[in-house]
């Protein structure tokens, strides 16, 4: 598993892109911008997959469609490639999960193993979780960049497979937990 990148990083990081797609909307050059964070994207650049996230469930009038879909794919991915702050924006959708996984009865062993505390169990739990969602869902992040655009605004399906899918990953999320090794 990628290593996780501190929340004030990647947080900032997330701002300055917002700021530039933002600027490029005004003087029409949105789809030139927007394309080269998909190519970074792609590349595994975890800001950018985390500011395509938050484009797919904005949208952006008059160029991009809202796509709820993708925008879920995008921040899972981030998060899985350790952007911290795209796990936290992703709470909303684990709170059952980190809640399952305080709760279970390893959990101390899980928390000694993976330096687990108060102030860190979101992301570090978070990153385990977007991991195994990756794997199950068949996420890729060149695969993602590549599809063609097209609008998917919120719908309840799209939401509940994801809950699904964590539903049905969490007892895989605790055994990779128990095998991590302190470094």
């Amino acid at each position: 598993m990628k290593k996780l990148i501190e929340r004030e990083k990647t947080f900032n990081g997330f701002i300055e892109a917002r700021r530039e797609i933002n600027s490029s909307v005004d003087g029409y050059a949105f789809p030139a911008v927007f394309e080269s964070y998909k190519k970074k994207a792609a590349e595994g650049d975890v800001v950018a997959q985390d500011v395509l996230a938050y484009y797919y469930k904005e949208g952006v009038r008059g160029y991009l469609r809202e796509n709820y879909s993708k925008y879920l794919k995008w921040e899972i991915l981030s998060g899985a490639n350790g952007n911290s702050f795209a796990i936290e924006k992703l709470q909303f959708l684990f709170g059952y999960a980190y809640d399952y996984l305080v709760g279970h009865e390893d959990f101390a062993y899980i928390k000694y193993l993976n330096d687990i505390d108060e102030y860190n169990y979101i992301p570090v739990m978070g990153q385990f979780i977007c991991a195994k969602l990756v794997e199950k869902m068949e996420l890729d992040e060149k695969s993602l960049a590549l599809e063609r655009e097209q609008g998917d605004p919120y719908r309840a399906e799209v939401y509940r497979d994801v809950r699904k899918a964590i539903d049905e990953i969490l007892d895989y999320v605790v055994a990779e937990m128990k095998k991590t090794k302190k470094k």
